[in-house]
């Protein structure tokens, strides 16, 4: 169906010209009617155009009327609920008829005012109906009229308007305008507009007000980043795009914005961090290549357009306006041979269409404390603890060792003549507490930002303050941002986006492994009050340690400038971008203590430089209304250089200046060294979006890029990728469903690839170093010789994947989500190949290996409640994949002749399973003293060890035919559960993230003898343990979880133990003030929050923490943080 009041020019060319012609003709035919005619008989003989015969309902009609008169409506939604449609046919209908045919059976009536306005009121069909529509009426004395925009005053067509706390309310027309009729002059208009946020607008007696919404982060009209400037709705994607809900991200002490994302989006894997300053692990969809290292599996980072390099800590969080994940090979191919782990794009905050410009000041302080964290043993508890060491040696009664030998002096066996005497002295030295403490994150940020129609900008400055549990792991970053743009002529827009971020981790920590070396026993100072510098003869104090003068200081500078120029050709337009970016690391220690406490000193300095320049040209049109076409090209170009350079000095006679005067160590034993390298890349990309009616999509690409780190034989990579869609819901057979709102279905397919090799790794390389020495006691020579082959046949690692998705919408849009399924292949693998070391070489590289992975992927979002005073969102998200080895070395590599490839035990890599195996011996049960006595224990084995499954049924255990694989590391599946309740200006916000691994996956090692220093007598000795020690095997406690303390056997064993967890992960209460205090302090905006992260964990697992992987050993814990802060807008 289509409606129009004239009929369309047979040509494009100009339609402008005819449009302005046509406005002007109406308009002096509009001013000469309205002077001489009423205003009624003006409104209702205005003819209306009705295309085909066509079904429409009341609001329709009012739509098809503003389309073709520009009358607005006024009228309440809920006298509407119940109207019935009417059937018009093909022509030409007056409008005052129209409306007749539509409100008649519904017995409403309406009403032409003087300000192209329609107010429809229902007819009074008795006496208490007329009172309450004259009570009514009476009540609608203040009328507003405005228009409603979007950021960059784009007009919200279709907009609901209500006044709150009543039925009132309106429909704004297709430009944007609006007008209503109120109770008073200090009503307050509720704004809201499917994919943007809801609004309050107070009136304060204003008759003309400009509402501007905010895009929100859910829904089908959700416009989502695709990359290389292109945006479209959500709704129109054919492939596997996710959207971050930034919403509550400033609620919490993420120090990196990613960190705000954990376990948030489906198939986005966020790492837990436990330092100051630290970079989370990312990952989307697993791993798709064979190395498990976290930056081998790390998707690429594109930062308003560019592709960023630097560390995404350096990013402040408060800048960040959208984050898009794109998950499948269709959509990230874009990328090239760097996309094959997905793309994260992050575009920054810009200016805003507001009245004004507008500062905002936040800020937080967040109180961080360990949610788990193994503590060292006290004095009493470990001298209990200390002598089942060695039961054993003399400690414990033979045969049953059940009794303490009283004449055994377990004493004698303390490390050091310093510990035994501080035992003997009753020292209990907490060298824990010492060395810990709570840490905190404390943030501000003000920023300035506005749009007029000729400028728009954003600028920014912050400071993080972070310090983590231990003494001197601290982090301070300040951020500076200035995001800028310009319109210079109708035609030419040209702007910048630049940032400058100094990132300071300057200081060293005692680390966590010093206060469990050192035992209580231990002490700090000796009797002159002076430090002792190994208090247990071996072990530097602490105190020392992190008196070191360190500095660590990191810079990144960013630029990106641009010019959106308008082609003369409709709907064609062509951008330039030009970025660079500047990083350098600083760093700088002086060991006092360091060489037998002669000095030590390093000074490093590593620069790192990137250049892009891109050419984007766009054509975006649609013709006949029908037809959707959207073509994106790219021509580009980027270039990398890096430079370090490392000095060390050793052995100080002078040591005043530290690190700042190496030469004042030992010449003889000076280290320096440096290093340049080069890469450059060179790109194009074809990409087209094609939809038809709205209903059927197609999305091609074509990528093809060219690198440096290529081998000579191919330096280029091409990349191809289709998607397809089909909006089932907007076919005739569920036009007039009552449930169904949307309903889409995906299917992509394409290759996208990953750089797996390094800038050099096709040539050979040459090593330098002292080689030759001449004549007894002469001096050595440096020589040089080839540590590598070269290969000119490397190439890139390819992904081919296929993703089938399903969007869906029901029930008035109240509940919606998406399924996804996809499976990826990616072979030429990097590989090194074993040589026979007579060619003088261990290895070379190649691209030989394959592996493969699919998972699936669940989001369900709902809102469960909204009324005037109450509203409740709640979604879920889930995601599970699996990974399998396909071939390393080819079926040629068949030594036992079954036809099948053999696995690669000794790297862990068995061809046909997933990655990351637990290959080991099955454990069945304890050697206990009894199987000792009557000779069945094997050989190798003793009491209070593991037994191991006999699997060939030998008789003995043998590490070539007893072990098997147990279990996985990588997990099962995650799921994350978020919900939302508020309360008029009280928000709740709860988020659950849990990792699971059913039934074989997620396993761990958080056995306590996995830590070296736990692992047998003299170590443990030696040590201190911590507190409550663990459920370890004595003659008294036969069927411990854990082997005996002293050794293990010949065989060793581990018990695993899954990881699974439920953690309440985030918690924030927020309140905004209303709107009369807002206007006694003059600000438009004041929040207040206080949260929690990390508050409770649900596991079974007994180490430091289940998703970090820390066993039970020393470690940074993960941290609890509670937090306050303040947002205000001027």
């Amino acid at each position: 169906m289509k409606f129009r009041l004239t009929n369309r020019p047979p040509c494009q060319f100009g339609k402008v010209l005819l449009r302005l012609f046509m406005k002007s003709i109406i308009f002096l035919f509009c001013s000469i009617s309205f002077a001489l005619s009423p205003i009624n008989g003006v409104g209702q003989n205005a003819e209306i155009i009705v295309d085909s015969d066509v079904t429409l309902n009341v609001k329709q009609v009012f739509r098809l009327i503003n389309r073709q008169t520009d009358y607005k409506f006024i009228y309440r939604h809920d006298l509407l609920k119940t109207a019935p449609s009417i059937q018009l046919k093909k022509g030409v209908i007056k409008a005052g008829d129209l409306l007749d045919k539509a409100l008649s059976p519904l017995s409403f009536t309406y009403n032409f005012t003087d300000s192209s306005t329609i107010v429809v009121k229902k007819s009074p069909a008795n006496s208490s109906e007329s009172n309450s529509v004259k009570a009514l009426d009476k009540k609608m004395q203040f009328q507003v009229m405005g228009q409603v925009t979007d950021e960059n005053g784009t007009p919200l067509p279709g907009a609901n308007i209500v006044e709150k706390g009543t039925a009132n309310g309106i429909q704004v027309d297709f430009d944007g305008n609006f007008a209503i009729s109120v109770e008073n002059e200090n009503a307050i208009l509720v704004v809201s507009y499917i994919g943007f946020a809801t609004k309050e607008v107070p009136i304060n007696g204003q008759s003309n007000i400009s509402i501007v919404l905010e895009e929100s982060a859910a829904g089908l009209d959700e416009v989502v980043v695709i990359g290389y400037g292109a945006t479209i709705k959500k709704k129109d994607l054919t492939g596997a795009v996710a959207s971050a809900d930034l919403g509550n991200a400033s609620e919490f002490p993420n120090v990196s914005i990613v960190q705000a994302l954990q376990g948030s989006v489906a198939g986005l894997n966020i790492g837990a961090t436990t330092n100051a300053g630290q970079n989370p692990t990312i990952s989307i969809r697993g791993q798709s290549t064979l190395s498990s290292d976290a930056g081998s599996n790390a998707p690429l980072i594109v930062l308003d357009g560019i592709i960023y390099r630097g560390n995404l800590v350096d990013l402040n969080p408060a800048d960040i306006a959208s984050i898009d994940v794109l998950k499948d090979a269709s959509s990230a191919a874009i990328y090239g041979s760097q996309a094959s782990n997905g793309v994260i794009l992050i575009s920054t905050k810009k200016g805003k269409t507001l009245l004004k410009p507008t500062i905002e000041y936040s800020t937080s302080y967040s109180i961080q404390t360990p949610s788990n964290v193994l503590l060292p043993m006290g004095a009493a508890e470990l001298e209990e603890f200390y002598p089942d060491i060695f039961w054993a040696e003399g400690g414990r009664i033979a045969p049953d060792y059940l009794q303490v030998n009283p004449d055994f002096v377990w004493q004698n066996n303390l490390k050091s003549n310093e510990i035994f005497q501080g035992y003997t002295n009753g020292l209990d030295t907490p060298w824990w507490d010492l060395f810990t403490g709570n840490g905190f994150v404390n943030t501000h940020n003000l920023s300035v930002r506005g749009k007029t129609e000729a400028i728009g900008y954003f600028v920014s400055g912050g400071i993080t303050d972070q310090q983590a549990y231990l003494k001197n792991d601290d982090y301070t970053r300040y951020n500076f941002r200035v995001n800028f743009d310009a319109k210079i002529t109708d035609w030419l827009n040209i702007g910048t986006q630049t940032f400058v971020s100094i990132g300071d981790y300057s200081g060293v920590t005692a680390g966590t492994g010093t206060p469990f070396y050192l035992q209580p026993w231990a002490p700090i100072r000796d009797a002159n009050g002076d430090i002792i510098a190994q208090p247990d003869g071996a072990e530097l104090n602490p105190y020392l340690t992190i008196e070191q003068d360190d500095s660590e200081v990191n810079k990144n500078f960013f630029s990106n400038l641009y010019a959106d120029i308008k082609l003369p050709v409709k709907g064609l337009s062509y951008r330039l971008n030009y970025s660079n970016n500047y990083r350098t690391q600083n760093n700088s220690r002086f060991n006092p203590s360091a060489n037998n406490f002669t000095g030590g000193a390093t000074k490093s300095y590593g620069e790192a430089r990137d250049w892009t320049l891109d050419n984007i040209v766009t054509y975006q049109r649609t013709f006949n209304e029908d037809h959707n076409f959207n073509m994106t090209l790219l021509y580009g170009v980027e270039k990398r250089n890096i430079n370090s350079f490392s000095a060390e000095a050793k052995q100080f006679g002078i040591d005043l200046l530290g690190y700042n005067r190496l030469q004042a160590g030992d010449p003889s034993q000076n280290v320096v060294s440096s290093n340049k390298e080069e890469e450059s890349s060179l790109y194009s990309m074809a990409r087209l979006l094609y939809d038809y009616k709205n209903k059927y999509y197609i999305t091609g690409t074509v990528r093809r890029d060219g690198f440096s780190g290529f081998g000579k034989n191919d330096k280029t990579a091409v990349f191809p990728t289709v998607g397809l869609g089909w909006v089932v819901s907007n076919e005739s057979m569920f036009e007039n469903s009552f449930w169904l709102n949307f309903l889409k279905l995906r299917a992509s397919y394409g290759q996208s690839g990953r750089r797996g090799l390094g800038r050099y790794d096709t040539a050979a390389i040459i090593s330098t170093g002292p080689s030759y020495v001449f004549g007894d006691g002469g001096q050595s020579f440096q020589g040089q010789s080839i540590s590598s082959l070269p290969n000119d046949a490397l190439g890139w690692e390819t992904t081919t994947g296929t993703n089938l998705g399903l969007d869906f919408s029901v029930i008035n849009s109240k509940v919606s989500g998406n399924v996804e399924y996809y499976k990826n292949d990616t072979e030429n693998i990097l590989y090194a190949i074993q040589l026979p070391n007579l060619t003088g070489f261990n290895s070379i590289n190649s691209n030989i290996a394959k592996v493969s992975n699919h998972g699936v992927e669940f989001t369900l979002s709902s809102n469960l409640l909204n009324s005037n005073d109450w509203n409740w969102e709640a979604s879920i998200n889930f995601s599970s994949y699996r990974n399998k080895i396909d071939s390393i070395l080819g079926p040629e590599n068949d030594n036992d002749g079954d036809g099948k490839e053999d696995d690669l035990v000794g790297s862990g890599l068995f061809i046909g399973e997933p990655q990351n195996v637990i290959y080991d011996y099955e454990i069945t049960g304890m050697w206990q003293l009894a199987d000792e006595a009557d000779g069945s224990i094997y050989s190798g084995f003793f009491p209070g060890t593991y037994k191991l499954r006999d699997l060939d049924d030998s008789g003995d255990i043998s590490s070539l035919n007893d072990r098997k694989i147990l279990g996985y590391v990588d997990p099962a599946y995650r799921f994350g559960v978020s919900n939302t309740l508020n309360y008029r200006n009280l928000s709740l916000y709860v988020f659950v993230n849990s990792i699971q691994g059913g039934n074989d996956y997620y396993f761990g090692d958080d056995a306590p003898h996995s830590n070296g220093a736990w692992n047998k007598r003299d170590q443990l000795s030696y040590s201190n343990v911590p507190r409550g020690a663990w459920d370890y095997w004595m003659p008294e406690n036969p069927d411990a979880k854990y082997r005996r303390l002293d050794l293990a056997s010949q065989f060793g064993g581990t018990p695993y133990t899954q990881r699974n967890f439920v953690r309440l992960q985030d918690v924030s209460l927020s309140y905004i003030f209303p709107e009369q205090l807002k206007e006694a302090l003059h600000v438009s905006n004041l929040k207040l929050f206080i949260s929690g992260k990390n508050l409770a964990t649900w596991t079974k697992w007994n180490g430091v923490d289940p998703e970090t992987g820390a066993g039970f050993s020393p470690g940074s814990p993960l941290l609890r943080s509670y937090s306050i802060g303040l947002n205000v807008e001027f």
